[in-house]
């Protein structure tokens, strides 16, 4: 099959195409007429949303001039849609969901007339599809551009690029399988069932911090807390033996009673890395922190002669008891105020 054929012998879907352009006008007029454009406004949108994308792919192929320009019917069709919302405001809810169902028929249609036009012209597979979904969603894209907002189609919107994406590829196999064109119509309904779905049920795509996995502190105790039951769960399985573990006394019982100012302090403090921690902090507990000893007598604290002691100054504070400090862990921010 010639895919030329698509747009000089089938009237279907060049009487389609032709309903799309109208169609896209009347959305982009609507969006002119939210944001309290002029006459002039309103016809310079709705030729852009409405011819832009065809107008790319056809500078891209080198088609002189592009279909857009090449008679009036096209030229017409954007005009009268975005003239249809100048005159008439339509704001029923019945009538927004029509021409959002019409937008993505016209879509559809345009990924199928846009990679078919693409391959006659002798463009390989790849980038026949990549100018079909360009005819597709490209005017929206200088649309939304003109009118200063990030284009829908980089997300939280409909899958209007993905519809048009299945539109192509499925009329890209029509062609290389041989089969009548008719076929590409069912090409057209495969995406837009796609896209409809997807903006009735409200589907989107996974943007970049979806795809993000932070920790706090408290998520990665948990999280260490679970690898390590598994992994005595995994031993006991495969050596037949039970490990035999004191809870009261488990290096990573306090876990949760422990504040660490983050996940690295906790990294240091349980993993042992000191060099992730930046510096070394000082053992404040002499039960888990033992002085150093010499000749099996504790080490005495050398003591600072800097500043002599006066006979009236205060006595130093007495050394802090609670049970609170006993089970803060080292480099706890209360005692830095304290010190």
């Amino acid at each position: 099959m010639d895919p030329l054929e698509l747009l000089v012998t089938n009237d279907l879907l060049r009487g389609l195409d032709l309903a799309g352009v109208f169609i896209m006008g009347v959305a982009a007029g609507a969006l002119a007429s939210r944001l309290n454009f002029d006459a002039v406004g309103f016809a310079i949108i709705g030729i852009v949303a409405g011819l832009g994308g065809g107008i790319v792919r056809d500078l891209i192929i080198g088609v002189d001039p592009p279909a857009a320009f090449d008679g009036p019917l096209y030229l017409a069709c954007a005009l009268a849609g975005s003239t249809f919302s100048y005159l008439i405001a339509a704001e029923a809810t019945w009538w927004r969901r029509a021409v959002t169902g019409l937008d993505i028929l016209a879509m559809a249609l345009w990924a199928a007339t846009g990679t078919a036009k693409s391959i006659g012209y002798g463009l390989e597979p790849l980038p026949a599809v990549l100018l079909g979904v360009t005819s597709a969603v490209g005017g929206g894209v200088i649309r939304d551009v003109l009118v200063g907002r990030v284009p829908a189609i980089f997300g939280g919107g409909p899958l209007y690029a993905t519809g048009a994406l299945v539109t192509a590829v499925a009329t890209w196999g029509v062609v290389a399988l041989g089969l009548p064109s008719a076929w590409v119509l069912a090409a057209v309904a495969l995406g837009a069932l796609l896209a409809g779905l997807a903006a009735w049920r409200r589907w989107h795509l996974p943007s970049h911090g979806e795809w993000q996995v932070t920790l706090s502190a408290s998520q990665m105790k948990s999280l260490v807390r679970r690898v390590r039951k598994d992994e005595r769960h995994r031993v006991a399985l495969e050596t037949g033996a039970i490990p035999v573990v004191d809870e009261t006394n488990d290096d990573f019982a306090d876990d949760s009673t422990i504040p660490d100012d983050d996940a690295a302090e906790f990294q240091r403090r349980a993993l042992g890395d000191e060099e992730s921690a930046g510096t070394t902090l000082p053992p404040e507990d002499p039960i888990e922190y033992p002085i150093a000893t010499a000749g099996g007598e504790p080490t005495p604290t050398p003591k600072d002669d800097s500043t002599p002691e006066s006979p009236g100054s205060p006595a130093p504070p007495a050394s802090r008891e609670t049970p609170a400090d006993d089970d803060r862990a080292p480099g706890d921010p209360e005692d830095d105020e304290r010190r």
